[in-house]
């Protein structure tokens, strides 16, 4: 007598793959990013994601955009420390007895008064553009830049 058997497959059936649900400050964030690196080079892009923001024009181009895109960058007075406070989510996130000395020092440490009346800065300037990067540069240095690199890096992977 011949015996048959039913072959039994058990599969592993993977949930279906939910898209992460971000905030609308990530989704800001990310559209700001899109927006200001679209003249970029993809190894240019590469860099920038990799938090790796070096000294040149096309970084301090782009670090004006976003900033400017996200309207916490104010041409004629930097960047606006309580707003960034905010739109990162406050005291729940930052420190802010540190995120806002921190973000003013530098603001105040990176500005270049010309000569003269006035202050040399009109708005979308090279001098502005510059200031920027550096503004932005002094923040990197210290905890909050720490905190930031972590948070963006979590933004563009899907975890923020």
């Amino acid at each position: 007598m011949e015996w048959s058997f039913p072959l039994l497959l058990l599969v592993a059936v993977a949930p279906p793959a939910v898209p992460a649900i971000r905030s609308s400050q990530s989704l800001a964030l990310l559209r700001a990013r899109d927006q200001c690196s679209r003249g970029l080079t993809p190894a240019q892009r590469l860099h920038l994601d990799g938090m790796q923001f070096e000294d040149a024009p096309h970084v301090r181009h782009y670090i004006h955009c976003f900033w400017t895109r996200l309207q916490l960058w104010q041409d004629a007075s930097g960047f606006q420390a309580q707003r960034i406070v905010q739109s990162f989510g406050g005291e729940r996130r930052l420190n802010v007895e540190q995120a806002l000395p921190a973000i003013n020092g530098c603001n105040a440490k990176t500005r270049v008064r010309a000569s003269g009346s006035g202050s040399g800065l009109g708005s979308g300037s090279q001098a502005v553009v510059d200031w920027c990067f550096r503004a932005f540069a002094c923040v990197l240095a210290t905890p909050v830049g720490e905190w930031y690199k972590r948070h963006m890096s979590d933004v563009i992977n899907g975890n923020a």
